[in-house]
C-alpha cells in the first residue's frame, strides 16, 4: 500500500467527523454554540503539550 502524507488539519476534521457521528449514534448530540468552560480548556491544553 502507497504511504500518504496527511496534513495535521486534515486528521482535526477526521476526529471532529467521527465524534460527531459517534455522538449521534448514543443520541446525546451537543447543541451549536455551546462553549467550554475554562476548566476543560485548561484540561484540553495540558492534554495538547504532553502530546
Amino acid at each position: 500500500m502507497k504511504r500518504k502524507d496527511v496534513t495535521r488539519e486534515a486528521l482535526h476534521r477526521a476526529a471532529l467527523r467521527s465524534t460527531r457521528a459517534s455522538a449521534a449514534l448514543e443520541n446525546r448530540s451537543v447543541p451549536v454554540g455551546v462553549t467550554r468552560s475554562e476548566r476543560v480548556e485548561r484540561f484540553l491544553a495540558a492534554r495538547k503539550q504532553r502530546v
